[in-house]
């Protein structure tokens, strides 16, 4: 073997290149803004995830030189080549414009090169790197997603293309470009000449693509012998190429990259590790990253890092994951078998202390903590406890327990379950340490403990609301996610250290030590970790939700309701499976009547599902008038599209008859998706429905459920509302009562401005809307109309929802013009009204955040965006947050006080159900008279604001009959 052959084998030194507008642009897409984004409005996800895939590729290739390349603003020599090149691409947004020069800065403080020339592409500078690394035979890679840099691989160079996923990396080699392309690398440009570009609006040959492309390279040997002998290529493709081939010719210099730029500077100018500490903390602070990003910027880019990797090269001796900072070390005790080894380890390492956290009862009955609780007070004595189930959401069985003493040592119960002592003991040790436990998702872990008879009271703090409360708009669906987001402590990368004597288990530690662990008789459960995971989580959130003095909400609202939630959950809800089947049935026979009708009237069987198929009928067969476009440039065939279409055509038209027949499709086919969704959830069991409520979805504080979602059975119309009727009392129950909050929203704006004239057509006692109307419009109660009183409804709860003009004009069906009078006039008559509202976004743009009542809060950052669509979000979700989240929150609080009255009461009645501001009960013929009392009173005195809160109940053997 020659040396040259031996060199290209065993290169020295590795090289990555790295396209950085790529890689940025991969960053901004791949993470939402509104959960990386500074309080002063500055976005960072671009930056985040740049850095994050960027210390990925090097602890995976360990690189010991680094540059990369960007694109400058304005035209290179190819725009003089070709006019339209790269001219139908969209601008940057301006969110990750603000952070390209962030990226470049942090990459200045990491000790990173970074190069960019003015009139070249990022793609020339690539090239010319990955020539120097190849001349000078580093093992060079090139990370970009752009295919025109597989023309640069060769013996030396490789390059690192992005999958759907950035983690599948595809290391395209010469092998793997001819597998893919049946090309070489250096044919590559030859076949993308031919082929086009549409991305950088480089017009192909018609009909030709990478297959012939390479057929007629490999049949010629490359584009001169495509040129000589392109009159001998017959048929359609052949007239093709010959007309296109001063194109090809055109595409073929365009797509060739520089490769000899004068860059000032050389291969050895490329080692990074030089970080400037001052400057990337200074940068880190103001970027608002946590103290877990910095460490693994600093583990992955530092000079110690690269040196070691530098080494690990040519040995296989340095433990690369070790590099990652450690965490504490907790230790595990083995598993107890029996109660007395189980109260054992709680005298050693458990302590009680008397609750310095109670709650007690305010003078509305409802929990209220005492005015100087803080959360972290607790912490020395807190106790952490983590219960795994065998499936999700752990309703059905149990597999292990896990407990975190204050001291960090760890106890672990396996099959429980098959011990009656020692679930005795687990029982006494859940009762006497109740106001010392941490947990995460109060009412998922309860779940888990109720299938071996095990009962959870309310606890110190629970992390996932306390999560929720802190960043109301993250919404994390799992515990790895909340620590992944909280404490940057991700499942590939997790630095959870424990030991038990000689047994370890560590995620980052040597594989050495993983073979050990894996290889001991007392594998560790999954419940170990995660349970020191929520210690970890609530010593993070603890100080924060102190700090914003939300303790009260999490402890006095969240937990409580929690509990309620956990009883309505494990009750479910009582159906009839005949009555579900026959109203299945019938929309079933609906919709295909109305699929018949629009047919006949469209005059061939089309997919109404179809867009496509749709436009084309609408706007070329019946000739209809559209109203916008999608982003996509068609036009629009959504509900509000073809509602506005039908109120405007002519009656007895086809146009008319299919219009309506296609509306009536479309519901009478939702509504029967909804209802075989309600079937398929029915339990086997009991014939319930077990729906699971969400309490940390909806940002504002709403509660919503899923599996099935019963938030979406329809009010507004007859047959929706049927649905209703297949919900029925179990038995040992007689009805349902139906509980509902009257324009609870309107009367908190009118608590909140303190608006009086607001506040009187409250007390007025005639009907809302109409006395609202006739002060709007300055007219008589009895001369309002039906219009005026539906239009001024719409504008005050459109005010309530943080409702723009636009928005209203659409629900009223008038122009904006008009809607905008209307709401001049109704600030006119509300002045108070109008200041509150114009507060909320000013104080929420000076904070950044808004506050309910009950200090609830939820964060714009994007009021302070460059993006005026970002911003005029923003501004509607300041109106609303306020609003809507003190809603929720005496919804919350209700159903808390009417849970506690009716079992106070010894009641069998129960809430099975929560719907927007409804609750529905089962309540037995006894009950009926004292079951109304008790929930109508804790509804209505759920809190004390200017305007009393106005409840209606009704009565019924179903909830269609209950409903009023």
């Amino acid at each position: 073997m020659d040396t040259d052959s031996e060199n290209r084998q065993l290169p020295k030194d590795t090289l990555l290149v790295v396209d950085g507008h790529s890689l940025a642009f991969r960053a901004f897409f791949a993470l939402p803004v509104e959960n990386f984004t500074t309080q002063s409005g500055q976005a960072t996800n671009a930056v985040w995830g740049f850095a994050t895939m960027l210390a990925q590729v090097i602890e995976t290739e360990r690189p010991n030189h680094l540059a990369v390349a960007f694109d400058m603003s304005g035209g290179t020599f190819r725009n003089t080549m070709l006019k339209q090149y790269k001219a139908t691409r969209d601008a940057a947004p301006e969110e990750l414009l603000s952070q390209l020069p962030l990226i470049q800065q942090l990459l200045a403080s990491l000790g990173i090169t970074y190069v960019e020339r003015r009139g070249f592409e990022g793609d020339d500078i690539i090239a010319t790197l990955a020539t120097m690394g190849s001349q000078a035979r580093y093992k060079t890679l090139v990370l970009s997603g752009d295919r025109d840099a597989f023309q640069l691989i060769d013996d030396y160079v490789t390059v690192l293309y992005p999958g759907h996923h950035f983690k599948e990396l595809k290391h395209m080699t010469a092998d793997a470009v001819q597998e893919k392309y049946h090309v070489s690398p250096s044919q590559y440009p030859d076949l993308a000449a031919m082929r086009g570009e549409t991305a950088d609006n480089i017009p192909g040959v018609p009909g030709v693509g990478d297959g012939y492309a390479a057929k007629w390279i490999n049949q010629y040997g490359g584009l001169q012998g495509i040129y000589e002998h392109a009159e001998e290529i017959g048929g359609k493709k052949g007239i093709a190429l010959r007309e296109n081939i001063e194109q090809v010719k055109l595409n073929r210099k365009v797509n060739a990259l520089v490769r000899d730029m004068d860059l000032g500077v050389d291969i050895s100018d490329l080692e990074y590790g030089d970080i400037k500490s001052d400057d990337l903390s200074k940068l880190f602070d103001s970027l608002q990253f946590g103290e877990r990003t910095r460490k693994r910027v600093i583990a992955a880019f530092g000079a110690d890092a690269a040196n070691k990797l530098k080494q690990a090269e040519a040995s296989n001796d340095v433990d690369i994951a070790g590099e990652q900072p450690k965490a504490e070390i907790a230790t595990v005790l083995d598993s107890v078998g029996d109660s007395y080894a189980f109260q054992a380890w709680l005298t050693e390492h458990a302590h009680t202390v008397e609750d310095s956290i109670a709650t007690s009862n305010d003078e509305h009955g409802n929990p209220a903590l005492k005015a100087s609780a803080t959360a972290a007070a607790a912490l020395p004595n807190a106790i952490t406890v983590f219960a795994a189930g065998k499936d999700l959401p752990g309703r059905e069985s149990f597999r292990s327990l896990a407990i975190v003493a204050a001291d960090e040592h760890v106890l672990v119960l396996d099959d429980a379950t098959e011990n009656a002592e020692l679930l005795h003991s687990l029982q006494q040790f859940l009762d006497k340490y109740q106001s010392q436990i941490l947990l995460h998702g109060y009412k998922e872990q309860r779940h888990i403990l109720s299938a071996c008879g095990l009962e959870l009271h309310e606890p110190l703090f629970d992390t996932k609301l306390a999560g929720y409360i802190v960043e109301p708009d993250f919404h994390a669906d799992s515990l790895s996610a909340s620590v992944a987001h909280f404490l940057d402590i991700h499942d590939d990368n997790n630095d959870v250290t424990i030991e038990q004597g000689s047994f370890a288990f560590d995620d980052t530690d040597s594989e050495e030590r993983k073979n050990e662990s894996s290889s001991d008789e007392h594998a560790l459960p999954e419940s170990v970790k995660q349970a020191i995971l929520v210690s970890r989580l609530a010593r993070y959130l603890m100080p924060i939700v102190d700090e914003r003095r939300q303790y009260r909400l999490l402890r006095s609202i969240e937990i409580p309701v929690s509990s309620t939630l956990y009883a309505m959950e494990s009750s479910g809800a009582s159906v009839s499976t005949q009555r579900m089947k026959e109203l299945h049935d019938r929309f079933i026979a609906d919709a295909s009547q109305a699929q018949d009708i629009a047919w006949e009237n469209a005059g061939s069987k089309i997919n109404l599902q179809s867009p496509k198929q749709l436009q084309k009928v609408l706007f070329e067969d019946l000739g209809l008038k559209p109203s916008r476009k999608t982003k996509g440039g068609s036009y629009t065939t959504n509900a509000a599209a073809l509602q506005s279409m039908y109120l405007k055509s002519t009656d007895k038209t086809k146009a008319n008859d299919f219009l309506g027949a296609l509306l009536r499709y479309r519901e009478t086919n939702k509504l029967k998706q909804i209802m075989q969704t309600l079937i398929d959830a029915v339990n086997v069991r009991d014939g319930r429905i077990h729906t699971t409520f969400e309490q940390t979805v909806a940002a504002t504080g709403r509660l919503s459920s899923v599996d099935p979602n019963l938030q979406n059975i329809p009010n507004r119309n007859a047959q929706g509302r049927e649905i209703r009727s297949a919900f029925v009392p179990a038995s040992g129950y007689d009805y349902l009562l139906s509980s509902d909050y009257s324009q609870v929203e309107l009367r908190i704006m009118a608590d909140l401005s303190g608006d009086e004239a607001l506040i009187e057509a409250f007390k007025s006692g005639r009907d809302f809307h109409k006395y609202v109307a006739s002060l709007v419009y300055q007219k008589s109660v009895d001369d309002i109309t039906g219009d005026e009183r539906s239009h001024v409804k719409a504008m005050s709860y459109g005010l309530a929802y943080g409702l723009s003009t636009y928005g209203l004009a659409q629900r009223l069906s008038v122009s904006p013009a008009e809607a905008d009078v209307l709401r001049q006039k109704y600030f006119a008559t509300f002045g108070k009204v109008h200041e509150y509202l114009e507060s909320l976004v000013s104080t929420a743009r000076d904070k950044g955040y808004t506050e309910t009542m009950f200090g609830r809060r939820r964060y714009f950052p994007g009021l302070k965006s460059t993006r005026r669509q970002i911003r005029d979000a923003a501004e509607r979700g300041a109106l609303n947050a306020p609003i809507q989240g003190s809603a929720a929150d005496i919804m919350k609080i209700a159903m808390i006080r009417a849970d506690v009255a009716l079992r106070s009461a010894g009641m069998k009645s129960r809430i099975v159900l929560q719907i927007h501001d409804e609750l529905v009960l089962e309540v037995v013929e006894s009950e009926v008279k004292k079951v109304t009392a008790l929930v109508t009173e804790a509804m209505e005195h759920a809190v004390h604001i200017a305007v009393p809160l106005d409840v209606s109940t009704g009565l019924g053997a179903d909830w269609q009959q209950a409903a009023h």
